[in-house]
């Protein structure tokens, strides 16, 4: 689950116990934006490999460019960016890939 505001991104784990969810793991703004130049996480995808895709919607210095992709490892870790050097979308609200 992304929160745009603050930028954190939250696991939830609904597997223990379906009918009491609780936090597996919070990766926090400052992880996202060391390793990657990216905020405002939006839009998760799984991803075959079983890494987690997620559109960002702005930058490390706070403008709202929509211009890249965040990539978790399964265990919530910050692996870098998905998109390969100068091919970052101009807009990434609205984004769709195929496996």
């Amino acid at each position: 689950m992304c929160s745009m505001r603050p930028g954190r991104i939250y696991a939830v784990d609904t597997q223990k116990d379906p009918r009491a969810p609780t936090f597996h793991k919070v990766v926090e703004p400052a992880d996202i934006i060391s390793k990657t130049g990216l905020a405002n996480p939006h839009t998760t995808h799984c991803l075959a490999s079983g890494d987690i895709m997620v559109s960002c919607l702005g930058n490390k210095d706070g403008k709202a460019e929509g211009n890249g992709f965040l990539l978790l490892d399964s265990d919530f870790n910050v692996k870098g960016r998905w998109e390969k050097p100068g091919h970052s979308p101009l807009f990434g609200y609205d984004y769709w890939y195929q496996p």
